[in-house]
């Protein structure tokens, strides 16, 4: 699959499905489905194989943004990181992935996009979807996240365009 991918310069979206674990309710399944994905492909030869692949990971990348410290240290460990076939850093990596800006909450997009850089951040919504509840805070539902983008203030013009728009363009347009 990665290889037809690849060849054909299609890319593909990373989102999990819903859940039947009892431990787990439907917004945590998703996290964790999209985690075990980053860190999948993080680990393995995905990338060695097939660099120009194009994968979008749904909701910002599951935990993966905001655990960062602990898989840089499982990367960089002697037990762990002997089979790692990237041999660059955990956040280098990273940026091998796009992810979408489906998290609610404007630290976590601030995180997400220092991390990855804005070159690497999809704009997206879930509307209707789990996110349209409205915040108690502001009254806005809380996947109206354009407003929230915006309000970055370090985000330069640039960059609040390749969210919006010309990131989209570049995954999603064939050469």
């Amino acid at each position: 699959m990665y290889e037809w991918l690849e060849k054909n310069d299609v890319p593909a979206l990373v989102h999990s499905s819903a859940c039947r674990n009892g431990r787990e309710d439907y917004s945590s399944h998703f996290i964790t489905e999209e985690s075990i994905a980053v860190l999948g492909l993080l680990r393995s030869a995905v990338f060695v194989d097939f660099p120009k692949l194009k994968l979008v990971i749904s909701h910002g990348g599951g935990s993966v943004p905001y655990q960062v410290g602990r898989w840089i240290a499982e990367s960089i460990h002697p037990l762990f990181s002997k089979n790692r076939p990237l041999q660059e850093h955990f956040t280098d990596s990273m940026k091998r992935l796009y992810y979408d800006s489906c998290i609610y909450y404007k630290d976590s997009l601030e995180l997400l996009i220092r991390l990855v850089g804005s070159e690497r951040v999809l704009f997206g919504t879930e509307k209707p979807g789990s996110g349209s509840a409205p915040d108690p805070r502001t009254g806005r539902e809380l996947d109206d996240l354009k407003p929230v983008i915006e309000s970055i203030d370090w985000l330069t013009g640039e960059d609040c365009s390749r969210i919006f728009e010309e990131n989209a363009r570049a995954v999603y347009t064939r050469i």
